[in-house]
């Protein structure tokens, strides 16, 4: 065997292990995303479809439950992971199974990535050993959520993309590879909705004119060279399309849009919160309305918020210096370039746009697909930065470089067991009431009974009930939800919305709402809607 293939079999394989090991630390999905898709996969596997039996926000104001799902988040993670929900009806840890298995692929990639623009080991396997140890997603990847399946397949379509610009003249031979680079921005597309922004980023070198001898080249070059390029489009875009036409044709015969606008009513947040309102005015007059001021500062707090993520969770805090000295240095290198405008890219919409969802996470899962070239940069000018060093201070290059590396990944370790550990113990006690909360409803004979909660797909994945989210409103409105939906009880913990405050506290009290009991020594109380 190829002593390359060697070393690409030992990192994966640790990387499975650690991945599965980090598994097997969690128990139940800790926060609503995850909880979101460990509801999705489990529904499929009784049979409910792309359905939802839960409502966690109002954008395309839902006519019941259940109703049509993944109309705000894609699908791909719940259709991943629905197999395994069918084979083991009660297992958190198989649900993470296929999330380990494409996780542990990531860091083969910044290995390969490392590997073909220096040629040498060391740098290849520091590259794949930050990826596995990647500080503040090292205890997401193995979750049924987007992190995993996005990283890989935006890393490799960009990686495949910027390929194909260095030799021009082998195009006419590569219309699988750009077929093949299709599918996997139709499956990144399909794990989240950002990723439609890598359709124009594997595009550019498509459009990069050959370059010729001549100073004029001949106009049969130039007509040779733009049908080369309508063709591998075709391609690409068919590749896309084999993807993602199932899932347009779904929302067409469900909501009669290809896309459901419901995410687009986030460009006009004033605040994170109005996610969960009611029958709120989410539109461009709303918004301008808040006033220039108002949108300008919140534009600007983004981009701060997400530089911050940037320097800490994609860089790992100590190697940003380092991956911007590799990224100018590896510029000329056709994938690192485009990753780098995907980045700037992402970057624009979460801080811009999206300006409320981006730095509450947007941009944290979006950027996982640059991952193995930022590292791989990072590696790249980390040793350029030593070898400079070197030449200054008379160091023994050989031995700086040993420490320097061993540094890097002691650091990532470090960083990468503080993050899991703060998560994991967040993430143990975060809905632990709703068990409980089903316990009790099932001892009232309220078994079927639909509860307003602050994590719905949670509350549905741990108790089978149907949920809606609390509003981000006052009691009136809270009341009229109820009345729409059915809800028959309303639970309250400390994270409630801003205008249920004095109703959590007790400072106000309505005659539809009996309060009925409390769990967790009082911190979170429950409600009987009186109809």
């Amino acid at each position: 065997m190829n002593r390359t293939w060697r070393y690409l079999l030992g990192l994966f394989f640790l990387s499975l292990a650690v991945r599965l090991g980090v598994a097997l630390l969690i128990r139940r999905p800790g926060y609503m995303d995850a909880a979101y898709y460990a509801a999705g996969a489990v529904r499929l596997a009784q049979s409910g479809g792309l359905s939802e039996p839960f409502i966690w926000n109002y954008l395309d104001d839902p006519t019941g439950i259940p109703h049509p799902g993944f109309l705000y988040w894609m699908p791909f993670p719940s259709l991943l992971a629905a197999p395994l929900a069918a084979l083991f009806p009660d297992s958190f840890f198989t649900l993470q199974l296929p999330f380990a298995l494409l996780s542990a692929l990531l860091p083969l990639v910044a290995f390969g990535l490392a590997w073909e623009v220096t040629g040498r080991r060391r740098t290849a396997w520091l590259a794949g050993l930050l990826t596995l140890f990647s500080g503040f997603f090292f205890p997401y990847w193995p979750l049924p959520e987007t992190f995993a399946p996005f990283a890989l397949f935006g890393s490799l379509a960009l990686w495949l993309a910027g390929c194909r610009m260095q030799d021009a003249r082998r195009r006419m031979q590569d219309a699988g590879r750009w077929l093949l680079v299709g599918l996997l921005v139709g499956l990144a597309h399909l794990t989240r909705a950002d990723g439609i922004l890598l359709l124009p980023v594997v595009i550019l070198p498509l459009l990069a004119r050959p370059k010729s001898r001549t100073a004029h080249p001949a106009p049969r070059l130039v007509i040779g060279h733009w049908s080369l390029v309508i063709g591998h489009c075709s391609f690409l875009i068919l590749g896309y399309l084999l993807v993602m036409s199932p899932w347009f044709l779904r929302n067409l015969s469900v909501i009669g849009t290809p896309l459901s606008p419901a995410g687009a009513k986030t460009l006009w947040l004033t605040t994170y919160d109005d996610l969960f309102c009611y029958n709120c005015d989410l539109s461009l007059r709303s918004y301008l309305a808040w006033g220039w001021g108002n949108v300008l500062h919140s534009k600007l707090w983004a981009a701060w918020v997400n530089f911050e993520r940037f320097l800490a969770e994609d860089c790992l805090i100590f190697l940003c210096p380092f991956a911007l000295v590799g990224l100018y240095r590896l510029r000329r290198h056709f994938p690192f370039a485009l990753s780098t405008i995907y980045l700037l890219l992402v970057y624009l919409a979460h801080s811009l746009a999206f300006t409320f969802p981006g730095p509450r996470g947007g941009f944290f899962h979006a950027s996982a697909a640059v991952l193995p070239f930022l590292f791989a940069a990072g590696v790249e000018g980390l040793e350029a930065a030593v070898g400079w060093a070197a030449r200054r201070r008379r160091w023994s290059l050989r031995q700086a470089q040993t420490t320097f590396v061993t540094a890097a990944v002691v650091g990532a370790v470090a960083l990468s067991a503080y993050a899991t550990a703060q998560k994991l113990l967040t993430w143990r006690e975060a809905d632990a009431a709703y068990p409980e909360i089903g316990q009790w409803l099932m001892w009232q004979g309220a078994g079927n009974a639909t509860v307003m909660i602050a994590n719905p797909p949670a509350f549905w994945y741990h108790t089978g009930h149907p949920a809606v989210v609390v509003p981000n409103e006052g009691v009136e409105t809270l009341l009229d939800v109820c009345g729409r939906y059915g809800v028959s009880y309303l639970v309250l913990d400390p994270n409630c919305p801003a205008p249920l405050r004095a109703l959590y506290e007790g400072r106000i009290v309505s005659s539809r709402l009996a309060p009925v009991a409390t769990f967790e020594e009082g911190l979170v109380v429950m409600w009987r809607i009186e109809q």
